[in-house]
Order: C-alpha cells, then sequence, then structure tokens
C-alpha cells in the first residue's frame, strides 16, 4: 500500500508504504510548499507521483526507479491550479492530466520506458484466470493448474476451503506464486500436506496494481482412502547390449502407483538363467528407496552390489520388483540383462627380440591378442629407443587390426619399418582393447635392430689444399654394424679427369681401389703427382649388412712443388739509413699454396752476431722472426734493436717465404738480402729537470733526471754516458764535458726514465752548483742541462765514512771495511761500493773514541789487509790506496734472459716483469758473505764493476723469491755477462714409466709455463715418425705435472715392433719460452 501526502507543517511531500499490514514507513520526496499529489504504480509495482508547487505554481513530477527517487518540473509556467491525473499505461508510458492557466485541461506525457502497468491501466485490475483444475500427484498433494489470462501480474494468490461455501482463507500468496510471462501462459502450484479421503476447495486469484481478480470457476478434488492397487513397471528398453566393464549403465524403466498410496521403493536381482526362478547370483537388492511420489521416470543405475556380483563374460538377466507405502507390489522377471567383462585382454608373445641387424622391411612377428569374453575390438603396436617406458616416442600406438569382435588374433604381423631408427635398438610394446573398453599393454615384447645408413668415412690425408709431398692416403671409417670394407679412387682434374687405375691415369670411369683397414685406413697409391696438378681423392666404405656410405668423403688438393720467393724493399741494399722504423719487403709463391709465414733475420756484419728478435739481444745463433704472409710485409724493430745500431756499422737483412703446402716449402735466405749502414743522426736533447734528494750520508748529494733519448727525445740509449761537473763557486766556472768529475755507464735508457746518482765524498754541509751532460754512445754529447744547486749532507757523529781505490784513483768494490776499538773489540763492519769510487761507511761507532779502521780484500783466493788508526768517530775521507796492478772486472746481465739450463721457475720472471723490475735486486757474494747489492732497470738490465778478480756468489731476487745461487769465477778485467735462467722443461723431469714397455707407457713432464702446448712425437731408430701425441690426449694430474699415455701402437693403429724409440717433447708457452727434450724408451714384445 502506498499514500502520498503533504506535511501541513513544513510543506514537504512525503510517501508513506507499507510492506506489510501495518507496517508503515515515510520518505520526504520534496521540500518547500508542494500539495495535491497523485499516485500510479507501474508493472513492477514502483510508484509515480504528480503534484503541484504552490508557492511558484508549477506542476512537478517524482518517481521511484527501484534504487532512488528523482523529480522533475513538467510545467513552469507558474499558473497551474487543482489537483493533476496520472496513469502508467500499458505500454510503459506517463502521461499527466491538469488545469492549465486559463482553466484548459492539459496532458503531459513522458515515454519513459517503465514496466507498463497491468491491463493497461494502473487503476484497473487484470482479468482473472482460466482453465483452474486440480491434478492429484501424490497421497498428499495435488497440482493446481491455471491460464493467465492478463499481463504483468505481480503474482498469484491461492485461497482454499473444505466447505464450498467458505470461507475461503488464503493458502499461498504472490510471495509463493509468482507471475508469469505473457497471457496465455500455463501457471501451476504444487500444494502438499494434504489427508487421504478429504475434498477440498480451491480457487486463484490474478494480482496487480489495481487489484485482485479471481478466476471465475472453483474446483473440488476429493481422495479415495483406500488403496489396494500394485504399482506398475514399465521396460522402456531391451537387454543391455554393451559389454560393461564399470558399472556405468543406466537403465529405462519407469514406476506408477495409481492406488493413492503413492511409490516406496525398488529391488533387483541378478542371475545368469532366464526366468528369474535363479540360481542367483545375488538376492533381492535396493536399488530405489523413499520415492514417495506416486510416479518414477528418471533412469537409474543398478547397485554396486549387484553389477559386483554379475559374471565376466556371460549374459546377466535383471528382474525387478517394486513396492508402494502400503506394500503393494509387483515383480517382472528378466526385465533386462546386462553384458559385463572387467578382464583386458592376453597376449601370447611366441616372438624373441630379434637380435638380426634388419637392412630392410618384410620381417614378420609372432605375438597374439586374446579376448574370450567381449571379444577384441582393436590391437596396436608402438616404438620407442628408451626400454621398459612402452612412451611411444619414435613410432605412436599403430592399429595392427581392428573388428568388431574376436575371441583372439594370431596373424604375424609387421611393423612400420620405415618408422623405426637405425642404427638403434627399437623397442616395441603391444596394447589391446576388448568391446568393453578394457585395455592391457605389455612393454618391449620384443624388440628390432636396424641399419639402413650407410657407415661414415672421413679421410684425414690428404688434409690441406695444397701438398708438397704424399706418399699415403689415410682416414677413418665408423658403423654400429660393423665394416666389411673401404675403397677409395684418385682424380686427376676433377670433375672430367682421369681416374687412377694403380699403374697411371688412364681410365675414364670411376676406379675404387681396396685400401688396408677399415675403422682407421690407409693406402699407398705410389703416384708420381705432378707440380700444379689438382686431384680428387673419394672415399667409401660399407657396412657388415652391404649398405654404402651415404655421403662419399673427398678431398681436394694441389700439388705443389716450388718453392715460395720474397725480397727486401728497406732497408734497400747499399743504402745508407739514420733510423730503422721497419723492414720491409714483399714475397711470392708461384706454387699456389700462398705464402703462410716471412721469416726475417738480421745479423751484424762487424761479428757476425744475430739479432735475436725475442731476447733482444746479440747471439751467434742465427734468429728469425716470423710474420704472416703477405705480398708485401712489414716488421717493425724494437726500441732495444734501433739502439742496438752503431753509427758505421753495417748490417745485412735477409729473408725467405714458407708456403702453406704440408710439408711447407721455403726458400732460402741467401737467396734475398740487403746489406745497409747505419749513421746516428744526432745527440741526446738536454736535461731540463736535474734535481736532489734527501740523503742519509754525509757529504752525498743524490741527484734525479729524466733520460733523454739517443737522438733528441726519442730512442733507448743502449750503452751511453753521462758526465756531471759540480762546482762550489756560484760563477766564474766553466762547465765543459772534458772538465766532468763524474762519468757514468749507462744501458738500455728509455727516454722518460726517471735516472739518478749519488756523488759522495763531498765537503758535508757545502754547497754545490751542478751540470750534466748525455753522450748517446757514438760521441754525440748533449747540450748543457739545467743547474743544481745542492747543499751536501752533514755527517753525523757515528759514521767514518772514506774510500777503497787503487793508487789511480779507481774505487774498488766489495772491499771489508772494519771498526775495532782502543781494546780491540769490534765494533762494525761494511763493504765498499760498486760505484766507481769505492766508497764505504761504518755506522754505529760509539762517540768519544780512537778507532781503528782495517781494509780487506781479497783477489784470486788471496786475502790481504791494511789499516789506519786513531780515527774519530764522524771522520770523514778516511781512504786507502792499495798498490794493487790488477784490472778490475764487471758482472753485468740480463734479468729477463731465456737459456736453455737452470732450476727457478718461469713463474719468478713474471713477477719480476710485473712492476718494471723495480722490486728487484741482485746480490753478490764472496766467501759466503754478501758483498754487493745492486738494483735491475726497467729492461731487466744490471751491472756490478770494480770488482777483483776471483771466485764470486750471484743470485738474483724479484721482490717475491731467489734464485738458486750461481758460482762465478770472475778473471782479470773480464766484463762477464751473467743470465738468470729459468728452465721451462727440466730435462731431469722427463722420462717414461715403464721403460722398457710390454703393452703401454706413459710419458712424464713437468713444465710451468702458462698458455701451455705441448706436444710428443715418437720415432723409430731410422727417424720414421711412429706416432704423434698432441696436448689434447693429455692428462695433468696436478699442477706442472702431465702425463701422456702411449698404447705402443702406430699411427696405422699397428702394434709396434720390440725396439728401441726416440721421443721428442716439445713446449711452448704464451709468454713465448719453448723447450725441448729428446730421450730414449724401450719396447720389448
Amino acid at each position: 500500500s502506498h499514500i502520498a501526502y503533504r506535511d501541513n507543517t513544513t510543506g514537504k511531500l512525503h510517501l508513506a508504504s507499507a510492506a506489510a499490514p501495518g507496517a508503515w514507513g515515510s520518505t520526504v520526496l520534496d521540500t518547500g510548499n508542494m500539495d495535491l499529489p497523485a499516485i500510479a504504480l507501474d508493472g513492477d509495482g514502483r510508484q509515480h507521483i504528480a503534484y503541484i508547487d504552490v508557492t511558484l505554481g508549477d506542476l512537478k513530477y517524482a518517481s521511484y526507479n527501484g534504487v532512488a527517487w528523482s523529480t522533475q518540473t513538467v510545467d513552469s509556467l507558474g499558473a497551474v491550479f487543482g489537483r493533476p491525473g496520472i496513469v502508467v499505461t500499458g505500454a510503459g508510458e506517463v502521461v499527466v492530466s491538469y488545469r492549465g492557466a486559463n482553466g484548459e485541461l492539459k496532458t503531459a506525457s513522458w515515454a519513459s520506458g517503465v514496466s507498463g502497468a497491468i491491463g493497461g491501466n494502473s487503476f484497473g485490475r487484470g482479468r482473472a484466470p482460466r482453465n483452474f483444475d486440480g491434478n492429484a500427484i501424490s497421497s498428499v498433494s495435488v497440482q493446481w493448474t491455471w491460464l493467465d489470462n492478463s499481463a504483468n501480474e505481480l503474482g498469484y494468490r491461492l485461497y482454499g476451503s473444505e466447505i464450498s461455501t467458505g470461507p475461503y482463507t488464503l493458502i499461498a500468496g504472490t510471495d509463493t506464486i509468482a507471475s508469469v510471462s505473457g497471457k496465455g501462459t500455463s501457471a501451476s502450484f504444487v500444494e502438499s500436506g494434504l489427508t487421504v479421503g478429504t475434498t477440498y476447495f480451491r480457487y486463484i486469484a490474478a494480482v496487480n496494481t489495481g487489484g485482485v481478480s479471481v478466476s471465475s470457476i472453483s474446483s473440488e478434488f476429493p481422495f479415495s482412502t483406500t488403496d489396494v492397487t500394485p504399482p506398475t513397471i514399465t521396460v522402456n528398453q531391451g537387454g543391455d547390449l554393451k559389454w560393461r566393464r564399470v558399472n556405468d549403465g543406466i537403465y529405462d524403466v519407469d514406476f506408477l502407483d495409481i492406488g493413492g498410496a503413492g511409490l516406496d521403493q525398488v529391488e533387483v536381482k541378478a542371475s545368469t538363467v532366464a526366468g528369474g526362478a535363479g540360481p542367483d547370483l545375488i538376492g533381492f537388492t535396493d536399488a530405489l528407496v523413499g520415492i514417495g511420489s506416486d510416479t518414477f521416470t528418471t533412469d537409474w543405475a543398478l547397485p554396486a552390489a549387484v553389477f559386483d556380483a554379475m559374471l565376466d563374460g556371460a549374459t546377466n538377466f535383471v528382474t525387478i520388483r517394486a513396492f508402494d507405502s502400503l506394500l503393494n507390489t509387483t515383480t517382472t522377471v528378466d526385465a533386462f540383462f546386462v553384458l559385463k567383462d572387467t578382464t583386458g585382454p592376453t597376449f601370447v608373445d611366441n616372438q624373441a627380440g630379434d637380435n638380426t641387424i634388419r637392412p630392410a622391411s618384410g620381417t614378420f612377428y609372432d605375438v597374439d591378442a586374446l579376448d574370450a569374453a567381449s571379444g577384441l575390438v582393436r590391437f596396436q603396436y608402438s616404438a620407442s629407443l628408451n626400454a621398459a617406458t612402452a612412451d611411444a616416442s619414435l613410432l605412436g600406438w599403430t592399429d595392427i587390426d581392428s573388428f568388431s569382435s574376436s575371441a583372439a588374433f594370431t596373424t604375424d604381423w609387421e611393423v612400420s619399418f620405415a618408422g623405426l631408427s637405425s642404427g638403434s635398438t627399437n623397442f616395441i610394446s603391444v596394447r589391446a582393447w576388448d568391446q568393453a573398453g578394457t585395455t592391457t599393454t605389455v612393454q618391449d615384447v620384443f624388440s628390432v635392430l636396424k641399419d639402413v645408413d650407410g657407415p661414415t668415412i672421413a679421410i684425414l690425408e690428404p688434409g690441406s689444399s695444397h701438398h708438397s709431398a704424399l706418399a699415403i692416403l689415410s682416414g677413418t671409417s665408423a658403423d654400429a654394424s660393423g665394416l666389411q670394407g673401404v675403397e677409395v679412387s684418385i682424380q686427376t682434374n676433377a670433375p672430367t679427369g682421369l681416374y687412377w687405375s694403380g699403374a697411371a691415369f688412364d681410365t675414364v670411369g670411376q676406379v675404387w681401389l681396396a685400401v688396408t683397414g677399415t675403422d682407421t685406413w690407409s693406402l699407398t697409391p705410389a703416384i708420381p703427382w705432378t707440380d700444379g696438378g689438382s686431384y680428387q681423392v673419394v672415399a667409401r666404405s660399407s657396412d657388415s649388412v652391404g649398405n654404402l656410405s651415404v655421403t662419399y668423403a673427398t678431398a681436394a688438393f694441389v700439388f705443389d712443388a716450388s718453392s715460395p720467393t720474397a725480397g727486401i724493399v728497406f732497408p734497400a741494399d747499399g743504402s745508407t739509413i739514420n733510423s730503422l722504423p721497419w723492414i720491409s719487403g714483399t714475397a711470392d709463391d708461384n706454387g699456389g699454396s700462398g705464402v703462410g709465414i716471412n721469416q726475417i733475420r738480421l745479423r751484424r756484419i762487424s761479428d757476425g752476431l744475430y739479432w735475436n728478435f725475442f731476447a733482444d739481444v746479440w747471439g751467434a745463433t742465427a734468429v728469425s722472426t716470423s710474420i704472416a704472409g703477405a705480398a708485401s710485409w712489414t716488421v717493425a724493430p724494437s726500441e732495444l734493436l734501433r739502439s742496438e745500431l752503431v753509427t758505421g756499422s753495417s748490417y745485412y737483412a735477409e729473408v725467405k717465404a714458407v708456403d702453406t703446402a704440408v710439408p711447407a716449402l721455403s726458400g732460402e735466405f741467401s737467396a734475398a738480402s740487403s746489406t745497409f749502414t747505419f749513421s746516428d743522426p744526432g745527440p741526446p736533447a738536454a736535461i731540463t729537470n736535474l734535481t736532489s734528494v734527501f740523503t742519509e750520508e754525509p757529504g752525498d748529494i743524490d741527484l734525479t733526471w729524466s733520460a733523454p733519448g739517443d737522438d733528441g727525445s726519442v730512442g733507448i740509449i743502449r750503452l751511453g754516458t753521462y758526465r756531471i761537473q759540480y762546482t762550489t763557486q756560484a760563477t766564474g766556472v766553466t762547465f765543459a764535458t772534458v772538465a766532468a768529475q763524474v762519468q757514468i755507464t749507462t744501458a738500455n735508457i728509455v727516454p722518460g726514465f726517471r735516472a739518478g746518482h749519488t756523488i759522495q765524498n763531498l765537503i758535508p754541509g757545502g754547497t754545490y752548483y751542478i751540470h750534466m751532460w748525455t753522450d748517446d754512445g757514438e760521441g754525440n754529447w748533449s747540450p748543457l742541462s739545467n743547474r743544481a744547486t745542492v747543499v751536501a749532507t752533514p755527517v753525523p757523529f757515528s759514521q767514518v765514512k772514506g774510500h777503497v781505490m787503487k793508487v789511480s784513483s779507481e774505487g774498488i768494490a766489495a772491499v771489508l771495511l772494519e771498526a775495532y776499538d782502543e781494546n780491540g773489540f769490534f765494533i762494525t763492519s761494511a763493504f765498499t761500493e760498486a760505484d766507481g769510487s769505492g766508497t764505504y761507511t761504518l755506522d754505529g761507532i760509539p762517540a768519544g773514541g780512537n778507532y781503528q779502521i782495517i781494509a780487506s780484500w781479497t783477489a784470486d783466493d788471496l786475502t790481504s789487509s791494511v789499516w789506519v788508526d786513531g780515527v774519530l768517530t764522524g771522520t770523514v775521507g778516511v781512504d786507502f790506496f792499495l798498490q794493487l796492478n790488477y784490472t778490475l772486472s764487471t758482472l753485468t746481465g740480463t734479468l729477463g734472459a731465456v737459456a736453455a739450463s737452470g732450476n727457478a721457475t718461469q713463474g719468478f720472471m713474471l713477477a719480476a716483469q710485473q712492476n718494471q723490475f723495480k722490486e728487484s735486486t741482485i746480490e753478490l757474494f764472496q766467501n759466503n758473505r754478501k758483498v754487493v747489492t745492486t738494483g735491475v732497470n726497467p729492461v731487466g738490465r744490471w751491472s756490478i764493476g770494480d770488482l777483483l778478480p776471483g771466485k764470486y756468489q750471484v743470485r738474483a731476487f724479484n721482490g717475491f723469491e731467489y734464485t738458486q745461487m750461481q758460482d762465478v769465477q770472475l778473471l782479470e778485467g773480464e766484463i762477464q755477462d751473467i743470465t738468470f735462467v729459468f728452465d721451462p722443461l727440466p730435462e731431469d723431469e722427463v722420462f717414461a714409466f715403464p721403460n722398457p714397455s710390454r703393452d703401454r707407457t706413459t710419458i712424464r713432464f713437468t713444465t710451468t709455463l702458462p698458455g701451455l702446448e705441448a706436444q710428443i712425437r715418437i720415432f723409430d731408430i731410422a727417424g720414421n715418425l711412429v706416432r704423434e701425441i698432441t696436448g689434447s690426449e693429455m692428462t695433468s694430474p696436478s699442477a706442472a705435472l702431465y702425463h701422456a699415455v702411449w698404447d705402443l701402437k702406430n699411427r696405422n693403429g699397428e702394434s709396434a715392433a720390440s725396439g728401441v724409440y726416440l721421443f721428442v717433447v716439445k713446449v711452448k708457452g704464451s709468454n713465448g719460452q719453448a723447450g725441448k727434450v729428446i730421450k730414449k724408451l724401450a719396447v720389448v714384445k
């Protein structure tokens, strides 16, 4: 119920609604001075209100959309009077009628799309339902039916009484009986809870917004109180012809009880004997219980217990018994039958594994499938490379046969040979289905060995595009089925040339020659190859089942017997040069293989020594450098080589080219050469940053400067000289090289190198003015350097300083100085330095006493001494002049040199070179006492001069470790070059074990070379190569230790004969060092 009204106190428009009797609620729709509302409902029961705004005289409209209210002004002329009228048409249009300003009747409409009013008029009732009737559907319920006779009802109400004259009460309202869609539509409602034997009177009413329309007739429905009629069973199907492996059958058997008591339950039993008399597989068993209705027409399944009791492979007859609620019963014998088969097919494997290798199809296999119950419907096989999986990964499941039903399949059958894998074991599995859908799978009933692929074949020799010699053709072949043989054909000028027949190239058709061996094969054709001739070698092989190689091996080559040539373009022969930026030239190979490398040598004509491009020294051995082959080539000399070129000296450069043929051919060095003369272009640049640094030695000045280049500021000064002139006079002194007091010999000085020198025995605390010059070794003196003003270090009171010299003032190094007090007790000792002045310093002498200073020296194993008494602490210039006639000697060397013997590890050199030898020193010992320590320049060069002849020991230190001590016998006046060497392949560490050997031997060696490349070649006593072992075949059991196993077989896989063999071990590191050791081993069979 809904009421629209005005609140006279506030003028507000309200709507009051009651969802149930007495349950009213109020909503404010509009504020202001509102009055005279009219209300209508649409087909959804939603409110539409027209009303007047009294203050403004406007017609307004409010509507509800099921969620919220909205308002709008319909006529805003301000002169609307009287109560408006409002309706919602059946088409859903809102129409408002009202009085206009002049008293005229006006209408306003809005096609709002709302639900149309029932009956087309929101104020009229809908039409009453038609054909109202009842039908008992159980003993306690009636289904009432009628036809809808209107549209857009809100629902229906069912009224009833047990007396035809009433009173009638509401049985079910619109909240229970919903409206139906469209006029003439059938509607129904089931009323339950009725009593048997009672007569009921009912009518139905349609409800819309206009009210209630009652059906034009009422109905009565009596119930009988007596039911003796049994249910009926209607079998709508024949026997179940589908074989069942699970209880998934649904059966169309219906039940009806018309006596009023209603159906209660259904039971079934099963037997393999028709007629219902048994014997039963299982007695009557509940199939449906608690039915509670007069009819049951839903298809139903057998109880699990009944299906489980049925026999496999038999016809199982099903008898049905139905009960109503008064235990009236009906039985139908053999209502239908069920065919049951839960056992899968079986197989009989009469086929053993097929161990014969099959090159083609055509083999039949004896595996049978059986199913005595429902019968076979499909028989399949699959193939897999994986045993015991039946994963069908190679051949998917494939039908062997399919049929409607068969108790057995015993015909031998084939597999799809094309789908099997060649060279592998193909595992065949089978599976079969019966009519019941049960399947059985058996894995790997047999296997098939298929081989339709030819052997693989490879040619090892010829293995290059150009050969200069080729006596043996060789290669390899392989096949999983085994090999029958290998054949080779040789053709000249392929593809149109003639074939080698075994005696000559005289056959047009391809000739196949049998070779020796199969897995590893060889052929010695004894062909006189023609220089420049092109040849093609083709090889094929066949396996044990007759398959030829699918792809033949082919090797084409050109026979190249012509050596390459080379020439030098710069320096030109007979030229004089003042710099050597490069050595360049040309190369050519007429044989066609091309130049592989060019080898260049440089010889000094004055002494015949060759330049070692790797060690950067001159030596007696002819050492060449190699560059990649090209028509034009260039070699850039090192800075050390450029510094070694002497003005006025002549040099002989030569080159030879090596081609890429196998084995390689090369020209002669003597065929391409150039003799040239070197002229030094100019002196070094002047030193501009001569300065001093602090020193603790009294009377000493430590000078430092940046070295200039050989020519101006560029080029290494190989063997040069520094001269230093100093004075205590600030002015009036002429500076010239002939007046210099200090001369320093240099070696391998790189431009920009920070050099230094200590001037000793000056006046402690005195001020000195110093200049210097540089000589490049060719008599070219640099301009005068900048002037350095320096104060000599004052003398401390705990030292005695002096020199030990020959009477010629030439300093002597390694002389022992000892200090003793007045009681003859030893105080301290020191050795003279190899500084050219024989300087010494005795430290730690207590002040205030007189001391005896003793100088002792050893020359040619003879030790002598002199002394001075009464020397005070802090005395400078305690000098000894020895009457010796020896010419002093020098030890020198390059720390980075490589030689063939020694025991220090190669890692020593890497550590020393990491910081340009800044942490490296050379230590000299005599009579087991360290007498001199000197540093190493940035290129690894060192020198210790001013030494008396005799025995010494020397060792090197790299900042981390020492080399082993090296004994030196120094002759008078000798300049002895000492090389600290590190053996890349110690000979004592190379040996074979066991040796002699009967079946195999292991060749062992040690090396610490980085980036190791290793090779072992084994020769017989006649010099023939027997076997080569590459680095990839070797193992390294521990760091720096390597093993190579020889199985005592030659390159053709044949056993080596008894005898003595030579093995050559070669190693090479990424740092350029290499080594080779040759030793013997014996084979005894």
